[in-house]
């Protein structure tokens, strides 16, 4: 019986500027062994169909790369749970695209914001989360996973709480093709504490009994600016935040997440891109056990 081989799996969110390609080449060059990307342009609705060149071009530069998985977000301005009947009918359109896309591409998780219900009520919001879901899956057939991302929680925005998650989750047709982002800034201001041993895992005792572990496949590793419960979304760097160096010390040493991929969101400083990236993962390395660098086979 062969023993399973684990490795620390730690990136940022890349730009694609100059070719999908590029956002895994610049990944590999900082030292990711996970990335994050968007298919698209994130500012606009449109994008330009894949060609058979870039599809192609990009399967082959992820398989001579150490990047392995890589993640997709979706648009930030799709809106599945919109009651604007026009809004709602072109956030599905995108978001159908942008799964086809990623299945085009071999990526097997696209991020998704759940949405927000804006003028309607909580109810009516999720239960067009639902319907859409359902739809869009049923629609682009595939593996590619659809990971609901855990919300800070601000004005009308939807998935602050485990229970909306969990909710949206049990009225999914197509189940395996749905998963869950847990992003620590948002879980944090929306009430869930990190900072801590004894909070660490009562919060993750609660995912556990609300969602369930086997449905967490992505991790956006991000401090927060602004405090527990404050519900406004503020990333910062690792440690120079709210949240705090134990609460990523505990994250990175749970042996239970070795396998789930784990992006950085951090601010990034526009004339030096990375540099904030390759800080940040120090700083994560910096806090892993003697165990864990054993047990993820890295020198120290």
């Amino acid at each position: 019986m062969s023993i399973k081989k684990h490795r620390l799996l730690l990136g940022a969110h890349m730009p694609i500027g100059g070719g999908l390609e590029k956002a895994i080449e610049r990944g590999q060059s900082i030292g990711c062994t996970t990335i994050q990307l968007f298919t698209k342009s994130n500012r606009q609705w449109h994008a330009k169909p894949l060609s058979q060149h870039e599809i192609e071009l990009f399967k082959t530069t992820a398989a001579h790369s150490n990047i392995s998985p890589i993640i997709a977000h979706a648009t930030y301005l799709i809106n599945i749970a919109s009651p604007d009947k026009n809004n709602e009918k072109t956030s599905v359109e995108a978001l159908a695209k942008e799964l086809a896309r990623c299945q085009d591409l071999g990526i097997h998780y696209l991020v998704l914001h759940p949405g927000s219900h804006t003028t309607g009520t909580i109810e009516d919001g999720l239960e067009r989360i639902i319907q859409n879901l359902n739809h869009i899956l049923e629609k682009v057939p595939g593996d590619t996973v659809i990971s609901l991302e855990t919300m800070a929680g601000q004005g009308s925005v939807l998935c602050s709480n485990f229970e909306q998650i969990a909710t949206i989750i049990k009225h999914i047709n197509h189940k395996k093709r749905i998963g869950v982002c847990l992003d620590t800034c948002h879980a944090f201001v929306a009430g869930y504490d990190l900072r801590t041993a004894k909070a660490y895992e009562q919060t993750w005792k609660n995912f556990d009994e609300i969602i369930g572990l086997e449905k967490l496949n992505v991790i956006h590793v991000n401090d927060s600016k602004k405090g527990i419960g404050s519900r406004v979304d503020r990333h910062e760097h690792i440690g120079k935040g709210a949240l705090g160096l134990e609460a990523f010390e505990l994250l990175f040493n749970d042996k239970r997440f070795f396998d789930v991929a784990k992006i950085l969101e951090t601010p990034k400083a526009t004339e030096a891109p990375f540099t904030e990236d390759i800080m940040n993962m120090e700083i994560i390395r910096s806090l892993l056990s003697k165990e864990t660098r054993k047990t993820l086979n890295i020198e120290s």
